[in-house]
């Protein structure tokens, strides 16, 4: 209003003749102290905190020009922001008195339950919203107690585009005509006007959507995106299934409509894709493992694709009440009943109660048959080979069929179907798979040398595997044969798997058998970073499950897996091995890295063993 009064004559004229003159002229005959008097304007603006800056950052640019009037906008908001930065440092609750609003401190809360990196985008957001009052963003930041670096990056940094654009603006309105200028005025108001209006909405929009982190993965699901799904079909389809050689037959399954069950053995990294993309149009919400929604970024993704985490091996309610939200929508559930990649070619168990699921859901049960996938991408392999990967669909059951067998039936029903040996298969068609370093990442899954016993004694390179103690050596040749002068080595990679786990299985039967770890436990990052260290240990098995002796959170505790819990012990290649336990993942990490293989062989023949005594 001071403003106005000032300038009333200045304005008076600049309208009679349809020249800025007049403005300028007198904001010019203050000399030095326009500079001053623009940049007071915008800290008494601030610490005011509910008027907006832009009118005063318009005027800087009419009067100062494009590059000054920015200066003083910037130099009123470093020093307004560091005011209400001091305000809230000295006077303490006080200042809270002072500034006191319900909404702000409804926003403040809801921003920062989502952590300090949303918290910090939403600030900056604020800044783009046109004539938001940087006052308010300032005192917001400043309410939340943040360090003073942080919090003059942010309310710098955030204020400098819109501040940028208003300049730009005022700069615009000098260079046109008088109609054109009405008009920029016109568009500046009824801006105003709707942000006004309009800004708890966005604030309230942007503070309560939901927390994108894992109880949302689990409590909800979504139909895979069309765009997202497009472009992953195109991309597959078009790229991936030309390089590998993919080839499917349908066998008039994609003329079935939704809903009904996907199914698909797991041999390789990219089954999923094998067994989804052919049906496209038809989208295939996925079961996916927990652990890859433990990176919120491609949970999100993943989300968005219709993903759907699940506790591997462990019950999992918010799993089953996703797959019901499927059905409902008429959409198809695929998974893996295996529950885990093969390391050596060959069908794994299925995962326990994969019958009553099926007896549960009472669908249609399609199946994928893969072949030829462990040998394009194997779980230990760093890169994929280019030779054939063939796909068989085929509907296994239906509903009534469902209905009428019981557990056990469809349970060795699911077994005989889904059986798969890609080696059997490559000794019947020949194939060559072709690719760099063919035989390196398998040292850290054939632990144990045929020849002399010793273990992780193997080193790779290219395509020959060396054994550092006998010195044995082993050509994997294009068609996965080994080819070795010495009569202990295996014929191929399924049978040194299958030697190394009887071996193990004669190991576990000795009395008072131990395998033990110095280990690094990691939790799921709380904040969606894929994992953190908690703390160290040691990690024992015996008959009677895997006990973990060490810290968590730097407090000694002592955890305990009971055998009947533990059917399978997942495991990264070179990696971690896994149990997933109380609603999270237990990630552990070896001090010596090439165990992580053993603890899954070994931990399959205590089941095993366990099972058998039950029995």
């Amino acid at each position: 209003m001071l403003l106005l009064y000032e300038f009333r004559q200045a304005i008076s004229l600049a309208v009679d003749s349809g020249s800025w003159d007049p403005i300028t002229d007198k904001f010019a005959s203050y000399g030095f102290w326009s500079f001053f008097f623009v940049s007071l304007t915008q800290v008494f603006l601030i610490i005011l905190t509910v008027i907006p800056g832009t009118p005063i950052q318009i005027i800087a640019a009419i009067s100062l020009g494009k590059v000054l009037g920015f200066l003083a906008c910037l130099a009123g908001i470093v020093i307004g922001n560091l005011a209400i930065y001091i305000i809230f440092k000295k006077a303490g609750s006080k200042s809270e008195e002072l500034y006191e609003s319900k909404e702000l401190a409804d926003i403040e809360k809801e921003a920062l339950k989502r952590g300090n990196r949303f918290f910090t985008w939403f600030l900056i957001f604020l800044y783009l919203i046109p004539v938001f009052p940087y006052g308010l963003i300032a005192l917001t930041a400043a309410r939340a107690k943040l360090r003073y670096p942080r919090y003059f990056l942010i309310t710098t940094i955030g204020a400098i585009p819109s501040t940028a654009l208003n300049i730009l603006l005022g700069d615009l309105i000098t260079m046109t005509d008088k109609v054109t200028a009405l008009i920029l005025i016109g568009v500046f108001l009824i801006l105003t006007i709707l942000v006004t209006h309009y800004h708890k909405r966005i604030i309230n929009y942007l503070t309560h959507r939901p927390i994108k982190n894992m109880v949302y993965f689990q409590s909800t699901v979504k139909k895979p995106g069309s765009v997202l799904y497009f472009f992953m079909f195109l991309f597959i389809r078009c790229f991936l299934f030309p390089r590998l050689r993919v080839k499917y037959r349908l066998n008039g399954v994609k003329k079935m409509e939704p809903p009904f069950v996907l199914i698909y053995n797991h041999p390789s990294k990219l089954d999923f894709a094998y067994a989804m993309v052919p049906l496209f149009p038809k989208k295939v919400n996925q079961i996916i493992a927990f652990y890859y929604f433990c990176n919120y970024r491609f949970g999100k993704l993943l989300h968005r694709m219709g993903g759907i985490p699940k506790f591997l091996y462990h019950p999992d309610i918010s799993t089953i009440k996703n797959m019901k939200r499927v059905v409902k929508n008429k959409g198809i559930i695929g998974f893996a009943p295996e529950g885990r990649l093969s390391a050596y070619g060959c069908m794994e168990t299925l995962a326990p109660a994969t019958e009553k699921l099926i007896k549960h859901l009472e669908l249609p049960v399609v199946m994928a048959k893969i072949k030829g996938a462990y040998l394009t991408f194997p779980k230990w392999a760093k890169r994929m080979r280019r030779g054939r990967i063939e796909v068989d669909f085929e509907q296994i059951l239906t509903p009534e069929e469902i209905r009428e067998k019981s557990p056990e039936e469809l349970k060795s029903l699911l077994e005989e179907k889904l059986y798969y040996d890609d080696f059997q298969w490559q000794e019947e068609k020949r194939i060559r798979y072709k690719g760099k370093g063919l035989a390196e990442g398998l040292e850290h899954i054939l632990y144990i040398c045929p020849v002399c016993k010793h273990e992780y004694s193997f080193t790779a390179k290219d395509n020959l595997l060396t054994c550092s103690h006998c010195g044995v050596e082993v050509k994997l040749n294009e068609y996965y044969e080994f080819e070795t002068d010495n009569q202990l080595i295996p014929k191929n990679i399924r049978d040194w798997y299958l030697f190394q786990k009887a071996e193990e299985a004669r190991n576990v039967e000795r009395e008072g058998y131990i395998l033990e770890s110095r280990v690094t436990l990691k939790f799921p990052d709380p904040e969606g970073k894929g994992f953190t260290k908690v703390g160290e240990g040691i990690t024992r098995m015996d008959a009677s499950g895997v006990t973990y002796e060490g810290t968590i959170n730097g407090e000694p505790q002592t955890v305990h897996f009971k055998i009947e819990n533990v059917p399978v012990i997942l495991f990264g290649v070179n990696e971690d091995f896994e149990i997933y336990h109380d609603n999270t993942l237990y990630y552990f990490v070896p001090e010596n890295i090439r165990e992580c293989v053993k603890w899954s062989v070994v931990g399959e023949a205590i089941y095993n063993k366990h099972q058998k005594v039950e029995k």
